[in-house]
């Protein structure tokens, strides 16, 4: 047979895997770019090549998107963490300190002395003109004194000499509505009060004006205590539940934090300071504010601590308004203030009491008109000085709208 057909052996062609790309890659002293490999098959997918080709730059791009992103995750995650603690700081301070507010109170009606004219039927219950009551143990009470340290026989810490408590506010606030009473309490109210010695040894109790139940301690904590009992029996037996006392020297202070307080001068007071006209508007600044509030021509009469009341409710009752609205702005404020005053300030009122009152009156507002309440009553002269005597009556009316709730 012929084998002239017959192709002579050939040795199979071997692939050359290197292109110029590689070649001119591999001899390069240049930076090699980041390549990835990809794999060419045959028909009988057997691998034939490999080639390189540069990495795909929408992975980069995924890559960094993936990063940016998981930094903004990881942001908000600390950020809501940081709200979540803050938020559930701020439920336990308003809780705190609404359940300090009320401690005192469960079985505050007990000791609750009534006038001749009411029925005391039991604990909580009164009868009054045929209608029953109930008293209501979510109000709370607390004491605000401006106390007049500049007597001569004032020494701190010496039990006699604490001071006359000048300016006496009693807030009544109901902690479910919100709604709120201040009285405006003269310091010249007639009511029993506790005396010691010097020693600081209880002597009995004395009818006095109630502004000197404040000289009857240390200037501080005793002094305070003696003040609130006082006017605990001047408001029937109801508990003073928290207190602040001040100096009186605190009020440029308090006046110029808010920025000036605007009133409408009730009384002439040109004598002290010119621009205080009866009659003007004026924007106080610094002294004057201590001026408008303290000024008391002592040689007028026994009305002339029954003006300078008024001026003191009218200053008030712009200062906690304009107070309001920079909390409501600034929730921090009430804290500012109270840090500004520290170092003239006796209180047992701590941050959860004044973050949870804060909160209320952010909410509900402030109005002298409907709010702010003179105890009623009659100024006379005693045998040596003015007296106060209240009308307990007309006292009690105004304690049944604040203390308690018709049921019938």
């Amino acid at each position: 047979m012929s084998q002239s057909n017959q192709q002579p052996n050939q040795e199979p062609t071997q692939p050359n895997n290197e292109s110029p790309a590689s070649n001119h890659t591999h001899h390069s002293k240049t930076k090699r770019e980041k390549v990835e490999f990809s794999i060419n098959k045959d028909d009988d997918n057997i691998p034939v090549a490999k080639y390189a080709k540069p990495l795909n730059k929408d992975k980069k791009a995924k890559k960094k998107k993936g990063k940016v992103f998981k930094f903004f995750v990881t942001l908000g995650v600390v950020i809501a963490s940081l709200l979540l603690i803050a938020i559930i700081t701020l439920v336990v301070l308003l809780f705190m300190g609404k359940n300090s507010m009320l401690s005192d109170n469960e079985n505050a009606s007990k000791n609750i002395t009534v006038p001749s004219s009411v029925q005391k039927v039991d604990d909580d219950y009164i009868v009054h003109d045929g209608h029953k009551y109930k008293y209501n143990k979510d109000v709370t009470t607390i004491l605000f004194a401006g106390i007049d340290k500049e007597t001569n026989q004032h020494r701190e810490g010496v039990v006699g000499t604490g001071g006359q408590a000048d300016s006496i506010f009693v807030l009544s606030l109901n902690t479910n509505t919100g709604k709120y009473t201040m009285y405006n309490v003269s310091r010249d109210s007639m009511v029993d009060v506790n005396i010691c010695d010097t020693a600081g040894n209880f002597k009995g109790t004395e009818r006095m004006q109630i502004c000197l139940a404040h000289s009857y301690g240390d200037g501080g904590d005793t002094s305070n205590d003696n003040l609130k009992r006082s006017v605990s029996r001047l408001f029937f037996g109801i508990p003073v539940n928290a207190y602040m006392s001040v100096d009186l020297d605190v009020i440029p202070i308090l006046n110029d934090a808010v920025g000036g307080v605007n009133v409408n001068v009730i009384e002439d007071l040109s004598s002290y300071d010119p621009a205080l006209k009866k009659g003007a508007n004026v924007t106080l600044k610094g002294e004057q504010a201590e001026i408008y509030v303290r000024s008391r021509d002592v040689s007028g009469g026994v009305e002339q601590n029954e003006l300078r009341m008024e001026r003191q409710k009218s200053y008030i009752d712009s200062f906690i308004n304009q107070t309001i609205q920079l909390t409501k702005k600034d929730p921090m404020t009430p804290l500012n203030l109270y840090n500004s005053i520290s170092d003239y300030c006796k209180t047992d009122i701590d941050t959860a009491k004044i973050t949870y009152l804060s909160s209320l009156f952010v909410t509900n507002g402030f109005s002298s008109d409907e709010n702010i309440v003179k105890v009623p009553g009659k100024a006379v002269m005693g045998e040596k000085y003015a007296e106060y005597n209240v009308d307990n009556d007309k006292f009690f009316e105004e304690i049944l709208n604040t203390y308690y709730t018709r049921v019938d």
